[in-house]
């Protein structure tokens, strides 16, 4: 092999390793763009990340007010049942009252009428 030839092959080659350096420094400034792209991404996704860390600190917030709600009327309920309890017996009670005040007024009446049977009996007409 000639010099020339020699020459030609080591001009080629450094041709070869330009156009390749060349696609490298290409790819790197691809992949610096993409990277900040992601990076833009990455605090994108950071601020979504903070504000639904917010959201979810006044979700939680919520169902503590939510949860104090529902034991309020749970105790309430409790209240309701205890009384609806009291108005039963109390029900019950003037019930009995009422029966008895019947009965009692049954056996008056029914006396009446025996005493005036007995009167009419015992005493002349006149």
């Amino acid at each position: 092999m000639t010099d020339s030839e020699k020459l030609d092959l080591l001009l080629s080659e450094m041709q070869n390793m330009k156009t390749e350096i060349q696609k490298t420094r290409d790819e790197t400034h691809e992949l610096r763009a993409e990277t900040q792209e992601m990076r833009a991404e990455t605090q994108e996704m950071r601020a979504e990340i903070q504000g639904l860390w917010a959201e979810t600190q006044c979700i939680r917030a919520e169902n503590q007010d939510i949860k104090k709600d529902i034991r309020e009327i749970g105790l309430k309920v409790n209240r309701l049942a205890v009384d609806q309890a009291e108005l039963r017996r109390e029900i019950y009670r003037i019930d009995r009252k009422i029966s008895d005040t019947y009965n009692l007024a049954l056996d008056a009446w029914g006396q009446g009428v025996e005493n005036r049977t007995y009167l009419e009996e015992r005493i002349p007409k006149a």
